[in-house]
């Protein structure tokens, strides 16, 4: 515990070189829907009807998925509550809602939020803050990736906080890259053939506001975090966009905290 209190001492921690949260209000305010799944038809100047139903409909299907996998493992997986981190316009807030009846989705981008509140489902409810209580599934897919960790592991700790006992959490965080990688801005961890790990300090000061920029993870301090929060029960799953490495995170906080 001696460890987590040293780790999350906010004077301890660095101040970021990147302000992301400038970033996206940014980007929420030119391409809301592009910044959340980069597909030239979610383009604010390409979006249709279709397309928008398409990316809400992507949402259902990833929720889904997440769900039976859960439910694979823990067959007596029924959470009656959500939290959607990164919740971005709400494409996984709605299919939380539509699951669970009751899902909360947090994002730092006001204008991001204002369109997720533009047809907000029955069930849903959006907030720049985290609430004071507890859900029984807290969900953050692609978006600790976009956080510095030196503001993302007191986050994550925070999340573990408002996870009900026996609650579950489907995560997922970028880890490394491949060497071809090793300039792309934001990253932390590079990891070559040989398995020798290089720390990338490319500049971030230098990029334009709205830029979308990658941080790497450190495996341990992530489950360290969970571990300390009583998230023993973990499945891990290994995920590679075009080189970025990363894991998928399934797992389930202990009924009883000893």
């Amino acid at each position: 515990m001696n460890m987590l209190k040293t780790l999350f001492d906010r004077s301890a921690v660095k101040a970021s070189p990147r302000d992301t949260d400038a970033d996206w209000e940014e980007i929420g305010r030119t391409n809301p829907y592009y910044g959340v799944l980069t597909d030239p038809r979610f383009k604010s100047d390409q979006l249709t009807d279709e397309a928008l139903a398409d990316f809400f409909r992507s949402g259902e299907h990833g929720i889904a998925h997440e769900a039976n996998r859960l439910k694979a493992r823990h067959p007596d997986f029924e959470p009656r509550s959500a939290l959607d981190f990164g919740c971005g316009v709400g494409r996984l807030t709605r299919a939380l809602a539509a699951r669970t009846g009751d899902a909360f989705g947090v994002d730092i981008s006001e204008s991001m939020l204002a369109e997720a509140r533009r047809n907000v489902p029955e069930g849903a409810a959006f907030g720049r803050e985290l609430p004071d209580r507890e859900f029984d599934w807290i969900v953050s897919l692609i978006v600790f990736q976009h956080i510095p960790p030196e503001r993302g592991y007191p986050l994550l700790k925070a999340l573990m906080e408002r996870l009900a006992l026996g609650g579950f959490v489907t995560l997922q965080f970028a880890l490394y890259r491949d060497p071809r990688h090793a300039s792309v801005p934001g990253g932390r961890i590079v990891i070559g053939e040989d398995f020798t790990t290089v720390s990338n300090v490319a500049a971030l000061r230098g990029l334009a506001k709205g830029e979308m920029v990658m941080f790497d993870y450190d495996l341990t301090v992530i489950a360290a975090i969970l571990f300390a929060a009583g998230v023993t029960d973990i499945e891990l799953s290994h995920t590679d966009h075009g080189g970025f490495h990363g894991a998928s995170i399934h797992g389930r906080r202990a009924v009883q905290l000893c």
